[in-house]
């Protein structure tokens, strides 16, 4: 159980459309991210699944039930929200037990219910603290318990992490690929982390502007992005493009260093930070000045801009000896990311 399908889904508010016309089959037992910058759509759409909103045109199916007008409360789905949602004058255990006891379940089945809960999450010895009493990752954990003990067909989870510290972030992220790989149950998440969505997700959804822009593997997006958007947004740091004009099957990096190119024309060449590795002395090569270099330790992530101006970005391992203000010359392991006058990926390999 599990299966959601969209068709067609838009979501106008007054005469502006912020969802444009979505289709998107999410998998039994998948774990789906939505991603992409603020605004893009990502938590409307999540609630449009949720039934907490409506949409204009198009319908929404559960396990292949038509719940597009069904409410909320009915889909068989439970929330996550980023601030928790908790009842601050209640205990663990009543928040946990709140919804429930409202559909007249038996007490002895809730008991249970809690029970294993609170085994699962770790949160067995916190059920008589309130909300007030409890860290920013408890509560979440207690948010999180909340929509377990529903059972649910689905869990949507709205940036349930980000509320929390970088640290706890981490930890939590590995919480949730666990509770997942253990519930087997289908799972939405939204988040504008590109972290998280890479580390927990089976497939993601990148949204930009109402419009999904891609839908892949987290490596199938690293490796293959689609267009420019994709390619810009997936992958940290970003990664790095040049115009070039191809012609007679080659294109041209500043500096002079050539690629090959399967089609003549405006082309953009999109090479990421890290795969690119300083060139010999007499080698054609990538050129540009260093203006930032930010020593990490294991890596050190050099700033320069390319000799036509163009930002310029690499991540050297180890602890290269280079200053800013300094020439530095690169060239790279394997193919670039080709991409046409369209913005569409040209190169297929």
């Amino acid at each position: 159980m599990g299966r959601i399908a969209l068709e067609g889904i838009t979501k106008n508010f007054g005469n502006v459309e912020v969802i444009h016309g979505i289709d998107l089959e999410i998998g039994e037992g998948e774990l789906v991210v939505f991603v992409g910058p603020s605004g893009c759509g990502k938590s409307t759409l999540l609630r449009l699944i949720a039934g907490l909103d409506q949409p204009t045109t198009g319908s929404i199916r559960i396990d292949g039930k038509d719940v597009t007008r069904v409410s909320a409360a009915d889909r068989g789905l439970a929330m996550v929200f980023q601030s928790y949602a908790l009842y601050p004058h209640m205990t663990v255990r009543q928040n946990l037990s709140f919804g429930l006891e409202n559909t007249r379940m038996p007490k002895p089945e809730i008991a249970s219910r809690i029970d294993e809960a609170g085994r699962m999450l770790e949160i067995g010895d916190l059920m008589e603290r309130r909300p007030t009493q409890l860290s920013g990752g408890q509560r979440q954990r207690v948010a999180i318990g909340r929509a377990i003990v529903r059972n649910p067909s689905a869990f949507l989870l709205d940036e349930p992490l980000s509320n929390l510290d970088a640290e706890l972030r981490g930890t939590m992220r590995a919480e949730l690929a666990r509770l997942h790989e253990r519930l087997g149950t289908t799972m939405i998440y939204v988040t504008h982390d590109q972290v998280e969505a890479m580390t927990l997700a089976d497939r993601i959804v990148v949204l930009r502007k109402g419009i999904v822009e891609q839908v892949d593997t987290p490596l199938g997006l690293y490796n293959r992005p689609q267009n420019l958007f994709v390619a810009g947004f997936i992958g940290a740091p970003n990664m790095n493009f040049f115009r070039s004009r191809a012609s007679a099957g080659a294109a041209e990096l500043p500096g002079g260093l050539k690629i090959p190119a399967p089609c003549d024309g405006e082309i953009t060449i999109g090479i990421r930070p890290q795969d690119l590795k300083l060139a010999g002395d007499d080698a054609p090569a990538l050129e540009g000045e260093i203006r930032l270099i930010e020593a990490l330790g294991a890596e050190t992530v050099i700033h320069a801009d390319a000799v036509d101006g163009t930002p310029l970005v690499t991540v050297l391992s180890g602890q290269p000896i280079l200053g800013t203000g300094q020439r530095i010359r690169l060239t790279f392991d394997g193919l670039p990311h080709l991409f046409g006058a369209d913005g569409k990926r040209l190169n297929q390999d």
